[in-house]
């Protein structure tokens, strides 16, 4: 089942006020340690376009300088990457930062994959525009309660050659 806790993350806030004047996103951010030494992981999402290595660059340079002094003298190892093509969505927040994205969704009460175009996304569930469940022909908008979705990912098109 997908978790509910990035959105109240003190953690996921700080990262994603830092990055959103560069137009990133928080998707997931991570922060452990190990024998006197903290790594950190944050994942980014660019909305509306591909996130590159410029942004991912920029990103880091934000967020290094002022964790290493949050941190004190623990040596920080930190990791600034993009979520992926086919990204294994783990928490409900991340709906909403994908909206405008394809996803497939693992519906509980119907034992089948909803596939469609993220349209919007609350704190109960997540609409989904030109849907449809495997195995039926019925196309139209599909609404999921988080409750519903046992499991769900990123979809990306080869064939189509678009996300």
């Amino acid at each position: 089942m997908l978790k509910n806790e990035a959105s109240g993350s003190a953690l996921v806030g700080e990262i994603d006020s830092l990055v959103s004047g560069l137009g990133l996103k928080t998707v997931e951010a991570t922060v452990g340690t190990y024998q006197g030494s903290a790594s950190m992981t944050v994942i980014l999402y660019k909305s509306g376009e591909e996130i590159n290595t410029d942004d991912l660059a920029a990103a880091y340079n934000l967020i290094y300088p002022r964790y290493s002094i949050i941190l004190g003298d623990r040596d920080l190892q930190l990791e600034v990457s993009s979520p992926g093509l086919q990204r294994n969505i783990k928490d409900t927040m991340e709906f909403s930062v994908f909206i405008g994205r394809d996803v497939r969704c693992y519906s509980v009460s119907r034992s089948a994959y909803a596939i469609g175009r993220i349209e919007s996304a609350d704190e109960r569930s997540v609409t989904l525009s030109d849907a449809f469940f495997e195995g039926s022909g019925e196309k139209g908008t599909i609404t999921l309660d988080f409750d519903d979705i046992a499991k769900a990912k990123l979809e990306y098109r080869w064939e189509a050659g678009n996300a």
